[in-house]
């Protein structure tokens, strides 16, 4: 059977798909062929306009899916949790170390407390939950001594307990000195700018430090620094700076509840439950013997030979003083509160839904990024496509981009796209100082794009950041610690060529510094400081 014939021209090659060729077919001309190919455009620029929607919306989403944020300037902000060995002063310390323990190394108790926002919440009366070496962990006479002759540092120690300076003595004789028995958070402060600069801050096993009657830290031995309660945050909203102990994991962290709280069974479960405690008469600490292993009974306060306090001397309550600590302007971001509030920042909280409250430890001696439930991601080089990742058991709720499920590398890959800013700027010659004297960093120059950028720091720092103004119009904030001639000159000296680098918030890389001048920072005042610190009390 004969097939019918093709009506198209038998010699003119089929084309597949079938389409519209270059010559016009019959009846196809004019109108209709020029109808078609604004059809036909018209159908390429829809798909080139939704393709573009959906690209958009995966970078929304992507963001959408890295929680962070951020301070007035835009600056994306991230706080930070500190990591403290049992004997460092770490920068910008109040006092020289009073420490007269050293080295200890207390068997840690991993069944106290309860779970809570991923660390551990205890009691600060619970038996064993500090040490003894059988002698003073610390030299009270010499603390208070040397806050007496540095009027500047004995105010801002002062502030952070609402006493006068001449009240310092009497409210160190209501403390004791004891040693951690566990990795214990706490809200820690710098001596910075004439001011007490808060910071989160995780103390090691071993660390001598003064509590109050009602067990509650109070300040550090090796470094004076005065404590107050850690922010009422969880954990897994923060990132870990700083070098981890060798057997350092966020889920093991104490911190003692609040006076608003209190740690009880309920259903044969042990949980916080967020009303006080029932009143109890004030009873002696029950610490633990690192020598004997026995434990002891530790009457709190009294270290020092000093007559009943005059009448006018009004010492905070204890209990009074055990609440989540609130935090204005800066230092809310910087400690992850809501500004003026105790109630930790929104992004903070839904950072740690994201990690499961684990949150990642970014080690300062190494570009190791270490979840802290043990997981090790280590980032060989700066833009590494894939992170090489060591997963010692399992390791469930961790993320890895790309890899495993939980742990973000925010601010040590600079591909990743929470970090605002990658600068990278290059010195070849040591830094150059000048003949500037101070404290602090006055201003900064360094080459970025070929071009020199001098940027100049404030007269006073209110805050743990300050933000410079900058000859090329873009504003850097940076911590004010990394500002201090200690730190600068400790940087400097350590460094092979003599070059001092520093890394703005925010930023992943460093600034290599040209030249620097140094300031002395003026201490500025507020009223409210002086009505908390100096105002005589009333009957």
């Amino acid at each position: 059977m004969e097939c019918p014939a093709d009506q198209t021209d038998q010699g003119a090659p089929m084309t597949y798909p079938p389409g519209y060729p270059h010559q016009p077919q019959p009846g196809f001309g004019g109108a209709a062929a020029a109808a078609y190919d604004a059809q036909r455009r018209s159908r390429r620029r829809t798909t080139i306009i939704l393709s573009a929607i959906v690209a958009i919306l995966s970078v929304v989403l992507a963001l959408g899916a890295i929680k962070v944020y951020q301070d007035k300037t835009g600056n994306i902000i991230i706080p930070a949790l500190s990591l403290r060995a049992a004997d460092d002063a770490g920068p910008d310390p109040f006092t020289p170390s009073v420490a007269l323990a050293h080295n200890t190394t207390p068997l840690k108790n991993r069944t106290r407390g309860t779970g809570h926002q991923g660390v551990r919440v205890v009691s600060g009366t619970d038996p064993g939950l500090y040490a003894t070496t059988g002698t003073s962990s610390c030299d009270t006479a010499a603390l208070g001594n040397y806050l007496n002759s540095n009027p500047a540092a004995a105010s801002a120690w002062a502030s952070v307990f609402g006493i006068r300076t001449s009240d310092i003595s009497w409210y160190l004789n209501t403390l004791s000195p004891v040693v951690l028995t566990a990795d214990t958070w706490v809200t820690n402060h710098a001596f910075r700018g004439g001011v007490a600069s808060p910071f989160q801050s995780v103390l090691q096993a071993g660390t001598p430090v003064y509590v109050d009657s009602i067990g509650v830290p109070r300040a550090v031995c090796s470094c004076g620094n005065p404590l107050r309660p850690p922010a009422s945050a969880p954990v897994g909203g923060y990132r870990v700076i700083g070098d981890p102990w060798h057997d350092f994991h966020t889920r093991d962290v104490e911190r003692v509840v609040y006076n608003t709280q209190h740690v009880t069974i309920v259903n044969n479960t042990t949980t916080v439950v967020n009303q006080p405690a029932a009143p109890a008469p004030l009873a002696p600490l029950t610490i633990q013997n690192l020598v004997t292993g026995l434990t002891e009974i530790l009457n709190i306060g009294g270290t020092l030979d000093l007559p009943a306090p005059p009448a006018d001397v009004k010492l905070p309550d204890p209990a009074a003083l055990n609440t989540a600590p609130t935090f204005t302007a800066g230092d809310a971001d910087q400690n992850g509160t809501v500004d003026g509030s105790d109630a930790p920042a929104e992004a903070v909280v839904e950072r740690a839904q994201e990690n499961n409250d684990a949150p990642v430890i970014e080690a300062s001696s190494s570009t190791t990024v270490i979840p802290s439930d043990g997981a090790t991601t280590t980032v060989e080089t700066p833009g590494a496509e894939t992170p090489g990742v060591e997963t010692p058991g399992t390791t469930p709720g961790v993320e890895t981009p790309g890899t495993t499920p939980g742990v973000e590398t925010r601010g040590i890959t600079p591909s990743d796209a929470s970090v605002p800013t990658t600068e990278t700027t290059v010195a070849t010659t040591p830094t150059d100082f000048g003949s500037s004297t101070g404290d602090t960093i006055g201003s900064l120059t360094f080459t970025s794009g070929g071009t020199s950028v001098t940027c100049t720091l404030p007269s006073s720092f209110d805050s743990s950041t300050v933000t410079a103004t900058c000859s090329d119009s873009v504003s850097r904030e940076f911590n004010a610690s990394d500002l201090s001639q200690s730190t600068v000159s400790s940087a400097v000296s350590s460094s092979s060529d003599q070059i001092w680098r520093v890394t703005p918030v925010g930023s992943t890389e460093s600034l290599a510094v040209t030249t620097a001048s140094w300031q002395t920072l003026t201490t500025t005042t507020s009223e409210s400081t002086e009505t908390e610190t100096s105002v005589e009390p009333t009957e």
